[in-house]
């Protein structure tokens, strides 16, 4: 029954490549359980989702997960990322994610950049390849950039943006997605913060995201959110710091129609 859901999935992937290029990205474990809402993280905890993140002073980081879409055997998600310090106002960033199905595969890879311009501003960008492959339709690779933001606004309020793609390059036939989010974080200590953002891609509805992250002790980290859009959805997760700079963060996502999307991260830092 599941691998013929999956062909089923494949099948509409296919025939709707030439509309709209790129699924919806699936979020590390992490950012799942937060509902997304990590534009605006004044850490990487929840991984590199703003490229000004690099500017925070992070010494080294690696992060590799994966997910199971809707619990589908045959539809692969996986990430890697990895971040290094240039010094204590600048980093670098690359990442990798993939996405597959049985007759269906996308790709991006990013280079980042992030530096502090201030004591509360921190400016990023990327550049980016992407590379799909469609059974019938063969494959397509186009490069692109992304410009991100993070500024301390309040002592306990963080707004971070990112904008992907601006200049909404061609993508063979089509058009590359083109995203703009926009959010907001309130950490009032370090135990506890909530973020709210939203996100527009031209091709897609609007999505809304919230998350909360609440750590009761310096090994534990317990997450809950949820996001709009077509459907609403709803998120769960946590995180285990182990010896030596490793963590292991696990979260899900409840689609109403779809079911559930577990997901897996595991994280050195230095």
């Amino acid at each position: 029954m599941k691998r013929l859901l999956t062909l089923l999935l494949c099948l509409s992937l296919a025939g709707l490549l030439k509309a709209q290029v790129f699924m919806r990205p699936f979020d590390n474990a992490a950012a799942m359980g937060m509902g997304g809402a990590v534009v605006s993280m004044p850490n990487t905890n929840s991984g590199l989702s703003n490229d000004a993140q690099l500017g925070l002073g992070e010494k080294m980081a690696f992060m590799a997960g994966s997910a199971l879409p809707y619990s589908l055997a045959g539809w692969q998600s996986a990430q890697f990322q990895a971040m290094a310090s240039l010094g204590k106002t600048s980093g670098i960033g690359l990442s990798v994610f993939h996405s597959s199905a049985d007759i269906y595969l996308e790709q991006r890879f990013q280079l980042a950049y992030g530096r502090r311009l201030g004591d509360k501003f921190h400016l990023g960008a990327s550049f980016d390849v992407m590379r799909n492959d469609a059974a019938e339709y063969g494959a397509q690779t186009q490069p692109g950039f992304s410009i991100s933001l993070l500024a301390q606004a309040l002592p306990q309020v963080w707004i971070g943006a990112k904008y992907q793609n601006p200049l909404q390059q061609k993508f063979g036939e089509d058009l590359s997605p083109t995203i703009f989010r926009i959010g907001a974080t309130w950490k009032p200590s370090d135990q506890f913060l909530c973020s709210l953002e939203t996100e527009k891609d031209l091709e897609r509805p609007t999505q809304v995201k919230a998350g909360v992250e609440y750590r009761p002790g310096t090994l534990l980290a317990l997450r809950a959110g949820a996001r709009t859009g077509k459907a609403a959805r709803m998120n769960f997760g946590a995180g285990f710091r182990l010896k030596n700079g490793l963590s292991i963060d696990i979260g899900s996502e409840w689609h109403p129609t779809l079911g559930i999307t577990p997901a897996l991260m595991v994280a050195w830092r230095k």
